[in-house]
């Protein structure tokens, strides 16, 4: 028999694009192809935040196979390619099944609901400059890594272009906090 537990875990909602909050604080997630809005109730956030991951996921799985399966195993690089898109294609039906089984909201009109940058005020000044600071730091070390490794061709452009991805998401937490700023000022 398992004990209760006193501990609560705090639960922050997904903060992204196409995620609102309405008056009772429940999270929708709208989606922009199928211009379908449903309710993400707390016990499904994980699931979602997995599913929103989605891509990230996929080129992970890449990377890993491509440099297991090329260098290792002496196996074809469109094999990694292939595999990556079988499992491209399983994670994008199974988000499309999640969003089926939750609830649809009636007639959702993006301006009555806080966006996403009423939820990206609610994480913080100090919260946002640390992931920007951290996104250019990786970025930065993946580089580092490719030149210590002695990694050449391939992997080094493979490493400049995610810290040039890193630098422009960075540069975009930047952007969109300076524009945080400027809404609240205004505001008061």
């Amino acid at each position: 028999m398992a004990k209760k537990s006193n501990i609560q875990q705090e639960i922050s909602p997904p903060v992204g694009f196409n995620i609102y909050q309405d008056k009772k604080n429940r999270t929708i997630y709208k989606h922009p192809f199928l211009k379908k809005a449903v309710y993400i109730p707390i016990y499904d956030f994980k699931t979602f935040d997995l599913y929103r991951k989605r891509y990230i996921l996929v080129i992970s799985v890449f990377v890993v196979l491509f440099t297991l399966l090329s260098d290792w195993f002496g196996i074809p690089w469109w094999v990694t390619i292939f595999i990556s898109l079988l499992i491209w294609i399983f994670m994008e039906f199974k988000f499309y099944k999640f969003l089926q089984n939750e609830q649809p909201v009636k007639h959702f009109t993006p301006k009555e609901y806080s966006g996403y940058y009423d939820n990206f005020e609610m994480q913080g000044t100090n919260k946002v400059l640390l992931k920007t600071v951290l996104y250019v730091a990786i970025g930065v070390l993946i580089v580092y890594n490719s030149y210590y490794s002695g990694y050449t061709g391939m992997y080094t452009l493979a490493s400049w272009a995610v810290l040039g991805v890193c630098l422009v998401y960075a540069v975009f937490q930047l952007l969109v906090l300076l524009k945080v700023k400027k809404r609240q000022k205004a505001r008061n």
